[in-house]
């Protein structure tokens, strides 16, 4: 018995071996990108790049209340933050000197959030880091919104708000683009999503007439993102459940 137990013990420990290097990893990743970005000569160039933008702000371009996501797992509170998605880059303010900000590519974060936690006139937006495939074009990391309930299930929805040509041009798109794949698979892109009955139902297998009864009874449609996002919320519960 104690042999069965140990010999499963060392199973666990040697399945969590690549998961905990890949953090590691992930964190040096993180610290590195962002010392590139806060010293110059990168610093220099994204803040005159920045500043000389007139547009491709996500919102108006002012400094909201937000907070970071460290890949080190810090939820860390700022006083303001705001994001050019042309440029994928999050600006947030000093938390102690208000007049110094600092510099956060796609890929030194594992997310941030826009907004005040517990402020129901305007809920939090969620913004992840995640890789995109648009067509045949190649894939990309992009900040993309969250729309689902947890950032991590075996379905996200997101809105990418960078596509085609406006992702080269470094604008935002005159409409963003949503986007579907696996959550917790992050080497897995996010694509494209037709929202219709049938592209929709296509994600659930064969959990579809189920989550199809659910939306019936919550009269969700299958052209709304946000009633698409409850689908799959649901069908995210049913498929930990199993």
């Amino acid at each position: 018995m104690k042999i069965t137990f140990l010999l499963i013990l060392l199973g666990v420990g040697a399945s969590l071996r690549p998961a905990q290097a890949q953090a590691s990893h992930d964190v040096v990743e993180a610290r590195t990108l962002y010392a590139q970005a806060n010293r110059p000569p990168q610093e220099t160039a994204l803040r005159a790049n920045l500043k000389a933008q007139g547009s491709g702000f996500f919102g108006d371009g002012s400094l909201q209340p937000g907070a970071l996501r460290t890949f080190d797992g810090r939820y860390r509170p700022v006083p303001g933050l705001r994001y050019h998605a042309g440029l994928r880059l999050l600006e947030a303010q000093d938390s102690i000197n208000l007049d110094s900000t600092h510099l956060w590519p796609v890929g030194s974060l594992r997310g941030f959030d826009l907004g005040e936690p517990g402020d129901a006139a305007v809920p939090v937006r969620r913004f992840r880091p995640r890789l995109v495939k648009e067509g045949s074009a190649g894939q990309r990391r992009e900040f993309v919104e969250v729309l689902t309930m947890v950032d991590a299930g075996p379905l996200l929805l997101a809105w990418l708000y960078t596509s085609g040509a406006d992702a080269v041009a470094g604008r935002l798109s005159m409409a963003p683009l949503l986007l579907v794949g696996a959550g917790n698979d992050p080497s897995e892109p996010l694509r494209p999503l037709e929202l219709s009955r049938s592209s929709v139902q296509r994600l659930f297998g064969n959990r579809a007439e189920a989550v199809n009864a659910y939306a019936m009874t919550k009269q969700l449609l299958y052209d709304k993102p946000t009633d698409v996002a409850r689908m799959l919320d649901y069908f995210n519960k049913l498929a930990v459940v199993k």
